[in-house]
């Protein structure tokens, strides 16, 4: 029974737990740099194919989108802010895949301070996979 005006205590089926991505891969020009504050961190920058609202501006990636593929490279970006490198850049081919997905498991972090396998990392990079607050890969 609800009463007007009351709202009814929560249950357990009620709880909604959402996986946002927050790590991701993004191509980048084969050799580009990516740019650092004056303090020496990273400068978050936005995916080069990011759309703006008309009132606003942020700095953005360069745009590899139409370069081969022997001109690119890729790395594993944490997406929480508007983005920097959590990862070196590796080549953009099929070895250079797996070698940025071990990369990240023997280095990155998953979310927070947690730790994933390389197996998820391939999930996380390159399939479906969320990653709850929990650190729990989701595919």
């Amino acid at each position: 029974m609800v009463t007007k005006g009351v709202t009814p205590p929560m249950t357990t089926n009620d709880t909604e737990i959402r996986f946002i991505p927050n790590r991701e891969v993004r191509t980048i020009p084969r050799g580009w740099q990516h740019p650092k504050t004056a303090s020496g961190r990273y400068q978050p920058l936005l995916p080069a194919d990011y759309v703006f609202d008309d009132s606003e501006r942020s700095p953005v990636m360069p745009d590899a989108s139409g370069l081969p593929a022997h001109d690119t490279e890729i790395a594993a970006y944490e997406s929480v802010s508007e983005g920097t490198p959590i990862s070196p850049a590796f080549p953009n081919t099929p070895e250079g895949r797996r070698d940025l997905v071990r990369y990240c498991a023997e280095h990155g972090t998953a979310f927070g301070n947690e730790r994933a396998g390389a197996e998820a990392w391939a999930a996380i990079l390159f399939g479906d996979a969320t990653i709850g607050s929990d650190g729990t890969v989701r595919a």
